[in-house]
């Protein structure tokens, strides 16, 4: 079985949203404070609901997926 899951980027200013992105159903696995990013790992149906629960934390700026990822891997 396979795991229908996306990398995404999200770009902050501040912790808020550090402390938002904790309580969200993601993998963080990698944040970057001093260029402020974060990079997770979520299901692909979760980027709507993800942008809409951060829009409103203070420092939030962008989120998307990662240019990175690859979809030929499966997991």
């Amino acid at each position: 079985m396979y795991a229908n899951r996306m990398q995404y980027v999200v770009f902050f200013q501040g912790k808020h949203v550090l402390e938002k992105l904790q309580s969200l159903p993601v993998d963080i696995t990698y944040i970057s404070e001093k260029q402020g990013y974060a990079v997770c790992y979520g299901d692909k149906e979760i980027e709507a609901n993800l942008k809409k629960q951060l829009k409103d934390v203070k420092g939030f700026k962008f989120v998307g997926p990662s240019q990175l990822y690859d979809a030929n891997l499966n997991f």
